[in-house]
């Protein structure tokens, strides 16, 4: 499933915005705007209407989140958001409408609206017939089919940090449900903290099943041969039922690629441990920008986990809506630049949605849909117009490298220095084993007759 569009009417400071998403190359939305310019709310009020497939399809009465009175446009009656998205065609398709005008069967809308009475309090109301039909497809679609899952629905917010690293088991069996990958509540900001339950829960889980498999296979060694032995234990590997930490590892070494692993230390006490860089440390020990972009990707790897439960590669099979916002927070120049790549390399089927307001995010973007936010409007960005500025700035980066390493040897050119300069620099960066053998050199040279010598005779 995939957005292809979300209209907006009377919206806070939005009075008209239609948000279409049409893709040349990847799956992967860019919108670029200043500080206050009202990136968060498209995002925000977008996961709002996604909230409704979850609660529908949790039971059919379930309402999703509605709008607020206070996001409706100052002096306006009525708010309103049309989404509209893409079934796939895996899952199957709408029935045609007997209405005249012509509407396509592979695409799925609905719509919510907040009306203020005579009194002045907001009403909400919501047209979801279609969508309705699609969870049944939905339903229909996983009961005849195991290897079908359902459709990642996430949005992170620019408030995103890692408060507690709490790895108790709660043996808490709603943990592995897919409903646990949906969240029908407002989210202002995140803390990851149902990552970190899982990575505990599936730890355990599936560290049980790899020792159980490792017992029974060694109880058949004696009656197998070698070859047959390797046969099953290739078999009982692609035949595990939850491959999920290597899912997770897999993922966050595609995204973070200094991050090796990341595994449970139970002893001498629990602790979640990481090796970055060829080192091992605690988990806390990281950057916090390292911290939370280990937890968001986990987590995403977690709900892909859960709604694909049955495939093997749920990172690479799963499909569905990420929403990011800020996606340049904490971020450097190169990693901004590199951070949606990555994202749709380790995640290929997901539709990524993110905002942010550096241009490094542009550097490569050429596969992109890129739209500028500016005066409550949007506006594609041409990429190919901006690719002669990167190449300037390039070029200016590289003429003051080699200038500096030009400054850099003529400083330390030893035929340019005096005696007392050559002195001053031995003294300052050679060892005590380099000096004595440097005195042993010049003592051999000196005792070596030079050709304007004559040899005694």
């Amino acid at each position: 499933m995939k957005i292809t569009s979300v209209h907006f009417r009377h919206i806070t400071h939005f009075a008209d915005l239609k948000l279409e998403l049409n893709y040349h190359d990847l799956p992967i939305t860019l919108i670029l705007a200043n500080q206050s310019a009202g990136k968060t709310s498209l995002l925000r009020f977008s996961y709002q209407a996604l909230t409704w497939f979850a609660a529908r399809y949790k039971d059919l009465r379930t309402a999703g989140l509605v709008m607020q009175d206070q996001d409706i446009l100052f002096n306006r009656l009525q708010a309103k958001i049309d989404v509209c998205v893409e079934i796939p065609a895996e899952i199957g398709s709408l029935a045609e409408s007997s209405n005249t005008q012509i509407e396509s069967t592979q695409h799925c809308d609905w719509q919510l609206y907040k009306t203020l009475n005579s009194s002045g309090v907001g009403v909400s109301k919501a047209e979801t017939a279609k969508l309705e039909k699609m969870v049944q497809l939905y339903q229909h679609a996983i009961k005849h089919d195991p290897m079908q899952g359902l459709p990642l629905i996430a949005y992170y917010p620019a408030e995103r940090f890692v408060n507690e690293v709490n790895l108790l088991n709660k043996n808490n069996p709603l943990i592995l449900q897919p409903g646990h990958a949906y969240e029908i509540a407002a989210i202002p900001f995140t803390t990851f903290t149902r990552f970190f339950e899982w990575l505990r829960e599936i730890s355990d889980i599936e560290n049980a099943q790899s020792a159980q498999l490792l017992h029974k296979l060694y109880q058949q060694q004696q009656s197998e041969l070698a070859q047959t032995l390797n046969q099953s234990l290739l078999h009982a590997y692609t035949q595990m039922h939850a491959p999920s930490l290597q899912a997770l590892k897999d993922a966050l070494q595609i995204v973070l690629p200094e991050i090796e692993d990341l595994y449970l230390q139970h002893l001498p006490k629990l602790q979640l441990m990481v090796r970055c860089q060829g080192k091992d440390m605690l988990y806390q020990q990281l950057s916090n920008s390292q911290r939370n972009w280990i937890a968001l990707v986990g987590d995403i790897v977690r709900r892909l986990c859960l709604l694909n439960p049955n495939s093997l590669y749920p990172c690479r099979e799963g499909d569905g809506i990420l929403l990011i916002d800020q996606i340049d927070h904490q971020l450097d120049q190169q990693q901004a630049a590199q951070i949606l790549t990555r994202l749709h390399q380790a995640f290929p089927r997901l539709q990524i949605i993110a905002t942010g307001n550096r241009s490094e995010l542009l550097e490569q973007a050429e596969r992109f849909q890129c739209l500028k936010l500016e005066h409550q409007q949007l506006h594609p960005i041409a990429w190919q117009s901006l690719q002669p500025q990167f190449a300037e700035i390039y070029a200016d980066v590289l003429e003051t490298t080699h200038t500096t390493e030009d400054v850099s040897l003529q400083e330390q050119n030893p035929t340019q220095l005096g005696t007392a300069e050559i002195l001053q620099q031995i003294q300052n960066h050679l060892t005590a084993e380099q000096k004595q053998e440097l005195l042993q050199r010049l003592q051999q040279l000196d005792s070596e007759p030079t050709p304007d010598q004559l040899p005694e005779s």
